[in-house]
């Protein structure tokens, strides 16, 4: 009985969240960055975010993922990939892997995005102010992946 109890009561330890990547699509020409504007249905709202996703295939690594992500969310892939950035788990629940993927190009081949929660209604390119405009605006929530993405074009404007 007790068991039942216990199983019907006690808390349980929380299941880990997979990990996560996130990419910013770079133009090195205009020396900007690619934001999507994302409606998020279990809110009702409309977020300004960078590409990203979880890691929920096992066979793929945080690269491949980055990748797929690319492809699916808004259609693009990149010849060239960076690792920039990556919070590990002694600072985050989950480890965050930042790619930067350079100069992508729209795919000829499309695929479809198979994550029926991801409904993409805008996308823009922003350099380092318009990103800074944005977070002063809050049409951007700024956490951490705002910070990396503001280092990022802060080291380009040096280059």
């Amino acid at each position: 009985m007790l068991k039942t109890l216990c199983d019907k009561f006690c808390k349980k330890p929380r299941q880990a969240r997979k990990d996560i990547v996130i990419v910013l699509p770079y133009d090195a020409q205009n020396k900007k960055i690619l934001l999507i504007k994302e409606y998020r249905k279990q809110y009702n709202k409309e977020i300004w975010k960078f590409v990203s996703g979880g890691m929920d295939k096992p066979h793929l690594n945080p690269l491949q993922t980055a990748q797929e992500e690319l492809a699916e969310e808004i259609k693009r892939e990149a010849k060239e990939w960076s690792l920039f950035h990556q919070f590990d788990k002694l600072f985050s629940p989950v480890n965050i892997y930042y790619y930067v993927a350079h100069n992508p190009n729209l795919m000829a081949e499309p695929i479809e995005n198979p994550d029926e929660e991801d409904i993409i209604l805008d996308e823009k390119w922003v350099n380092l102010d318009k990103l800074w405009q944005m977070v002063d605006d809050k049409e951007l929530i700024w956490k951490e992946s705002v910070l990396v993405a503001i280092n990022f074009l802060r080291a380009q404007e040096k280059d």
